[in-house]
């Protein structure tokens, strides 16, 4: 039986997910294929109702990851955002990007680092970003440039708002930052300890170099996406996986971004 997977959202040429699945696919020993779908906001429901009716299961990403929730028959993501959508009898959404975010940026996390985070952004990264650190026990701070959307995932997950506090580890959920040129911490007069970009290509974005210029530890994005990829395959199949196979695919994986970018 052969399986089929994709993903849907708008703008996503550059996406890497393609390769991750695959790999994934391989590692298992499974016949599945992975298909992008880049479609503009008029065309998202109806290509979203055929994705529910023709495929295993999808993945979502930006600007479509709250969208997606009233199209779908049950809400299992625990935070407003859904990156993942297992169908068949009842097309179910759940989110993976907090698990893959939380097990990247620990595994990172300097030693000694403090617990006070500023959170970049509000939309659905944000959501389950916060939600993430949130429940692992960290205190964090949100700043966003239009403040009901700031204000609103402050209210659901009772977080803080910025209002300049200096905090130990700053991460961007926003897109701002794909091009050469764009900060969004510029604002900051501050340089944190720790900078995570969710951003994954380009792998060092000009938030990543200014926080380095300040002596910070940086990261990004790449090995959410594996993490991620790898939950999200784990509940469309139905496939279970270990800790040492976490490591053997992304390890994996990075082997064959490093080949790409040679």
């Amino acid at each position: 039986m052969q399986y089929k997977l994709g993903l849907i959202g708008e703008n996503i040429s550059y996406t890497l997910s393609p390769l991750v699945h695959n790999a994934i696919f391989r590692y298992c020993g499974i016949d599945a294929t992975f298909e992008v779908f880049d479609v503009p906001h008029g065309d998202f429901v109806k290509t979203a109702e055929y994705l529910k009716k023709n495929l295993d299961g999808f993945n979502v990403t930006k600007p479509y990851k709250t969208e997606i929730i009233p199209l779908l028959d049950a809400d299992e993501s625990g935070c407003g955002a859904v990156n993942t959508v297992k169908c068949g009898d009842k097309a179910v959404g759940y989110n993976t990007d907090g698990f893959g975010f939380i097990k990247s940026f620990t595994e990172n996390l300097p030693p000694h680092c403090g617990r006070k985070v500023l959170i970049l952004g509000a939309g659905g990264a944000a959501r389950e970003v916060v939600k993430g650190l949130k429940e692992s026990g960290f205190d964090v701070y949100v700043h966003n440039r239009t403040r009901s959307k700031r204000d609103a995932i402050v209210a659901d997950f009772g977080v803080k708002p910025f209002v300049g506090e200096i905090t130990d580890t700053v991460v961007n959920c926003t897109s701002f930052g794909l091009r050469d040129g764009e900060n969004p911490a510029a604002f900051l007069p501050f340089f944190p300890k720790y900078a995570f970009d969710l951003i994954y290509n380009p792998r060092e974005t000009d938030f990543l170099k200014w926080a380095k210029s300040g002596g910070a530890v940086i990261g990004n994005g790449t090995d959410l996406l594996i993490y991620q990829a790898v939950k999200s395959d784990s509940i469309i199949l139905g496939l279970k996986f270990t800790e040492v196979d976490y490591e053997n695919i992304r390890t994996d994986i990075e082997e064959l971004l490093y080949k790409k970018e040679r």
